[in-house]
């Protein structure tokens, strides 16, 4: 006879708490610990600069009433390797951090950013946590990137509006949606964020349009060589982690080691978050193997072409291999399917 009931509500709450408790102090750990690192990193190489210099300098400038567009990039009063590619939201969400100490809003973006990737991801359980020991996290976290945060609005919709901040990756974080409520809210937070940004700087478009123009080294995994397979994504077109592929593979990227990150979404085992780990150490040694090259063309390449070898076609197997079943969101299924929600005649 069984003698265990059935747990009551109050003990579901109860625990369902725990586990965000738990959930809160791992990120906070974590959190805590990205911005230890970037600190002794800043000590320990006085001279690097990081990716969010400028858009630390660029929110500065914008502050003080200067263009920041012609703030930053070669020859400028902050000297960049490239003009700024980032549009006005973000540097909204950058100001706060722009009257600190460029270390120290180093410090805080990274920090933050690291904490809320790591709770977002540890909301299905801890089969993703192989990821914190890939070289596309520590890259981020060294640069402080945005991947960080675009990889959490995959499992946090309400952060979705960080897409305004990089807009070649607004397609997955609104295509990644299961409802479509979720998606109607994303593309309203990030409409509010742009008409802020316009009534703040109505001339902000044409300067950033004229930047984006000039840059020549951003192209879809999907011109890649075999990047073109990454289209059978479409197949299990119902699961949002195989939509989100399918968008990182149709969005212009710049090469680098910490966008893989995003590919994480796709994972649900420890063992598949492992092998994408485990292929980003692989692009990285890969690169670092093939030794010096001509100019940053020739590397873009590299580690573009790389990437798609090592970690979209790996992740685009693992989609493959599960049914198409999933939470379709309500929106696209009624413009399918319009006969199904029409009342049956008696």
């Amino acid at each position: 006879m069984n003698l265990t009931s059935p747990p009551t509500e109050s003990t579901q709450r109860a625990s369902t708490s725990r586990v965000h408790l738990v959930r809160l102090g791992v990120a906070c750990v974590i959190g805590i610990l990205a911005a230890l690192y970037v600190r002794a990193h800043a000590q320990a190489q006085p001279s690097f600069t990081s990716d969010f210099d400028q858009l630390w300098a660029a929110a500065r400038a914008w502050l003080d009433g200067r263009n920041p567009y012609a703030e930053i990039g070669p020859g400028a009063a902050f000297a960049w390797k490239w003009p700024l590619y980032y549009p006005l939201p973000a540097l909204i969400v950058a100001a706060p951090l722009a009257p600190l100490p460029v270390v120290w809003a180093r410090m805080l973006f990274a920090g933050l950013s690291a904490g809320i990737f790591t709770f977002a991801i540890s909301r299905h359980g801890w089969s993703r946590w192989p990821i914190l020991l890939s070289i596309t996290f520590f890259v981020s976290i060294d640069l402080v990137q945005w991947s960080l945060l675009l990889t959490a609005s995959f499992f946090l919709p309400a952060i979705g509006i960080i897409a305004a901040c990089k807009p070649n990756f607004g397609l997955p974080v609104i295509l990644g949606r299961s409802r479509s409520r979720d998606a109607v809210r994303v593309l309203v937070g990030i409409a509010l964020l742009l008409g802020v940004s316009i009534l703040l700087r109505p001339s902000w478009i044409g300067e950033w349009m004229a930047n984006v123009r000039s840059a020549p080294h951003f192209q879809a995994p999907i011109m890649r060589p075999f990047g073109w397979l990454l289209l059978a994504a479409i197949a299990k077109y119902r699961r949002p982690e195989a939509r989100w592929l399918l968008a990182l593979a149709l969005i212009p990227q710049a090469p680098s080691f910490y966008d893989q990150l995003l590919l994480v979404a796709v994972t649900a085992t420890w063992l598949e978050t492992a092998l994408l780990a485990a292929g980003t150490w692989a692009l990285f040694f890969f690169v670092g193997a093939a030794g010096p090259q001509p100019d940053y063309a020739a590397w873009g390449t590299l580690v573009a072409n790389a990437t798609v070898w090592s970690c979209y076609l790996p992740c685009l197997v693992i989609v493959l291999r599960r049914p198409n079943q999933g939470e379709f969101p309500d929106l696209f299924a009624r413009w399918r399917r319009p006969a199904e929600s029409a009342p049956r005649p008696s």
